[in-house]
């Protein structure tokens, strides 16, 4: 029966790879967006982290959440703010298309429209703040938000490192915000909202002058890091809406920065350690991995999508990325 099915694919797929572009497009479906998620409430839920004591703000320990969170977090998108602060962590972060890992005394950050997740080892330390933007005032349309918060943007999608010094007076405050969080106080939340402004305003000050320390040159390379990432974006976004029919190269993204392919790779190369290629793929493995697990398309349909003409090479790349086939990571990841 195997050796059957296997055929009738194999089948489909040969025949696929010989349909003209217009005749594709009449297996072509509407896009399943990325899931995102609106509420720190439902984003507890999701991770399995009970309900939060607040719906609009939960400060908590890391290593008092439950062992019972998930390991692995799909792919998503939140509509609200988190800082955490790993004093001691074994984390694999993905957030866009970097991919990092996370030790001890960095901060996260996350806000909303931000594409990530992540896979941990071992139990977490540290602390973490959510909040929405309606409890702190956070307007990101303001002209200054950028300036106020520039953590809160592209780029400060880069883990913050930390001193021990700077570890320690960041966990203080967190740990006074827990305090008043469980708490009977009946001011309580006015004092979180109070101490969030501190804390906020602190590490803005670290921020800037961790960020102020870089020569202008290196200043210049991550502000052309940022560009690049939000053009590849954009540029995804609309081949899986049928905006675009070309896969990205290196080479389509220079002509759309207006500069050239080499220097380009260099740049980006220079600043994350990775060539722009490398970008380009884990980028695109995102959405792929996202619509093998929240869609119905078939194999064929998310290579079309993606620009593939041919579906071999389609699991062929896919394949040379995780280790397995479309099928085979949809059966074992999907829920």
């Amino acid at each position: 029966m195997g050796r059957l099915v296997r055929c009738m694919i194999n089948s489909y797929l040969n025949k696929f790879d010989r349909l003209t572009r217009n005749q594709r497009k009449e297996l072509y479906t509407p896009v399943v967006p990325i899931p995102a998620i609106y509420s720190i409430t439902d984003f507890f839920n999701a991770y399995g982290l009970g309900r939060p004591l607040h719906p609009q703000i939960m400060c908590m320990r890391l290593e008092e959440q439950p062992d019972t969170k998930l390991k692995v977090m799909p792919l998503y998108r939140s509509n609200f703010y988190r800082i955490i602060l790993f004093t001691n962590s074994q984390l694999a972060f993905t957030a866009g298309n970097t991919r990092q890992s996370i030790g001890q005394n960095c901060l996260s950050f996350s806000y909303p429209g931000k594409l990530e997740s992540w896979e941990r080892e071992g139990r977490l330390y540290g602390t973490v703040i959510y909040f929405t933007q309606e409890f702190a005032d956070v307007d990101s349309t303001h002209s200054g938000f950028d300036s106020q918060y520039p953590f809160f943007t592209l780029a400060g999608d880069t883990l913050l490192s930390l001193d021990q010094t700077e570890a320690d007076q960041l966990r203080q405050l967190a740990e006074e915000m827990i305090r008043e969080m469980y708490s009977e106080l009946p001011d309580k939340l006015s004092m979180v909202r109070k101490l969030l402004a501190v804390y906020l305003h602190k590490i803005r000050r670290l921020y800037t002058q961790k960020m102020g320390q870089l020569p202008a040159e290196q200043k210049a390379n991550q502000a052309l890091l940022n560009r690049f990432r939000n053009v590849l974006d954009e540029y995804v976004t609309q081949l899986v809406s049928g905006q675009q029919s070309v896969m990205p190269s290196v080479s389509l993204l220079a002509d759309l920065l207006g500069i050239s392919a080499n220097y380009l790779n260099e740049v980006i190369k220079r600043v994350s350690g990775l060539p722009a290629s490398a970008h380009v793929q884990r980028k695109m493995m995102l959405e792929i991995k996202a619509l093998l697990l929240h869609s119905d398309d078939q194999v064929a349909q998310i290579a079309y999508r993606f620009g593939f003409d041919n579906v071999s090479y389609f699991n062929r790349f896919f394949k040379k990325q995780t280790g397995q086939t479309p099928l085979e990571f949809r059966a074992r990841h999907q829920v």
